[in-house]
């Protein structure tokens, strides 16, 4: 979620930036509005969005002795949660999200009253297709959908009331009421977020735009109108109000035209498109790990490896010559620093904490385990192993780092097999890309950088009464969960 909301903040200051030098004072409108809306929505969207070579195959656990995946299984260490009742940072942040949801809900909800009660208590007439409630009350006219809302018709000239009704008019033809619930509703899921309120001003500005273009026949005349309802009480959120953009801008606009050389700065919206797709969202130039002898550049942490040292060796029997010969092995070092601070390994480093998942899961296996059983049940009936080696967790209790051994079937593997292994490979893959937080590692009380060395079912503490324990046991495409598992 940190890393969806510091994407879209990118997009969005990127995208408002780029039109205030640009676009902000020109005469385009329709555009502007296009524009802002959709950035909007870029913002919103893009950082969802993951595009990756389908090609790559996560085919480790096949290539190595079935021996050394044995072995990993042994020596696997689970990373438990200690019983604690105390709420943490996480359970603290949704309280106060949610309290925020509440807040902001309430405001609108508070508009839909006023609105209610305008329209109950005031005077109705209808009159070319609108229903004109006079409520009263002091405040600049304003409408919501056909309703227009004014204190009283007889207050108004007869130039004045079509500058009225030619401006609510526009609002009503280009839709922008759907403009208006969508910045309501981003307001409220994205109520702490500054840059939701900037794009709703904008937007709200363009709209007025719009609509004086339309009413403003005579410059003059409208903009000393617009001046006397500004005076007025404004309107509520959900309405278009005479008087809730700033005047001073309106009135300037009124008589600015865009010359023939501006129409270049439209283009702006493809270099700003092309710049939030590369940079912003989950693709494979933005994830793909850069090596440089024994460090590893990942996701914007520099992660050192261990020296490698004499390479290993098994021994292997020719088909051909029945002949014994011994093929080296090289394994892959651990990391030992992330960003130049120390990783600290559980089975060197005994006095250290460990990381604690801070959600609903019990270790990374299970949260691996209880997300991919889809993947499995579509798995044909046998024993399943997946593995992953040197997930480190850093000091702010993120994975930065991971190295997906793959997964493993016990017996003969298909072609068709192999497709379905890499498909889950690459779900575990984005599971830890995108893995839940951790209660940091600690020594002496400080958070400490963590290696986990290895996750797979057994770290879940997954066992059943039919295969090896830690394999992912699959019957007529059903997981079969031993009554432990199922608590």
């Amino acid at each position: 979620m940190l890393l969806y909301l510091l994407n879209a903040t990118a997009i969005w200051l990127i995208s408002l930036i780029s039109y205030d030098i640009f676009l902000k004072k020109e005469s385009y409108h329709s555009y502007n509005r296009f524009y802002l809306l959709l950035t909007f929505l870029l913002g919103a969207l893009l950082p969802l969005v993951q595009w990756q070579d389908d090609t790559t195959a996560y085919s480790g656990a096949f290539q190595k002795p079935i021996a050394r995946v044995i072995n990993a299984k042994q020596n696997i260490v689970a990373v438990t949660t200690p019983t604690n009742t105390a709420m943490n940072w996480q359970q603290w942040l949704l309280i106060v999200y949610v309290t925020g949801v509440v807040i902001a809900l309430s405001l609108i909800v508070v508009d839909i009253m006023r609105l209610i009660a305008y329209y109950r208590n005031g005077k109705k007439s209808i009159q070319d297709g609108w229903t004109i409630i006079c409520t009263g009350k002091e405040h600049a006219p304003f409408s919501f959908r056909n309703l227009l809302f004014v204190s009283s018709v007889k207050q108004y000239s007869a130039d004045e009331w079509y500058m009225i009704l030619a401006h609510e008019k526009r609002h009503t033809a280009l839709l922008h009421i759907i403009d208006l619930l969508l910045m309501q509703a981003a307001r409220i899921a994205l109520w702490f977020h500054p840059l939701v309120y900037a794009y709703n001003k904008r937007l709200l500005l363009v709209h007025e735009y719009q609509a004086d273009n339309a009413a403003a026949q005579q410059p003059q005349g409208y903009g000393k109108f617009l001046i006397e309802q500004a005076l007025l009480q404004s309107a509520p959120s959900l309405a278009h109000s005479f008087n809730r953009s700033p005047i001073k801008k309106r009135i300037v606009m009124l008589t600015r035209k865009s010359s023939a050389a501006a129409k270049s700065k439209l283009l702006i919206f493809l270099p700003v498109l092309l710049v939030c797709i590369v940079c912003f969202t989950q693709n494979s130039y933005s994830r793909k790990p850069n090596k440089t002898g024994n460090f590893l550049h990942y996701k914007g942490n520099t992660i050192e490896f261990l020296a490698p040292g004499k390479p290993d060796s098994y021994m292997e029997r020719d088909e051909v010559t029945g002949k014994l010969h011994r093929v080296p092995i090289g394994w892959p070092t651990p990391p030992i620093k992330v960003n130049g601070e120390k990783i600290y390994d559980p089975f060197k480093d005994t006095t250290v904490v460990r990381p604690v998942l801070t959600g609903k899961y019990k270790t990374l296996g299970e949260y691996i385990l209880r997300n991919t059983i889809k993947e499995f049940e579509a798995m044909e009936d046998g024993s399943y192993f997946f593995l992953a080696e040197d997930v480190v967790v850093d000091a702010k209790g993120a994975i930065v780092y991971f190295n997906i051994e793959g997964v493993h079937r016990i017996g003969h593997d298909t072609s068709d097999q192999v497709k379905r292994f890499n498909i889950i490979a690459k779900k575990i893959d984005n599971l830890l890309d995108n893995g839940p937080a951790f209660e940091p590692a600690k020594v002496n009380g400080l958070p400490v950088a963590f290696l986990i060395n290895s996750v797979s079912a057994y770290s879940f503490g997954y066992n059943h009464k039919d295969g090896h324990d830690g394999d992912v046991a699959v019957k007529d495409h059903k997981i079969v969960w031993s009554d432990a598992d199922n608590q």
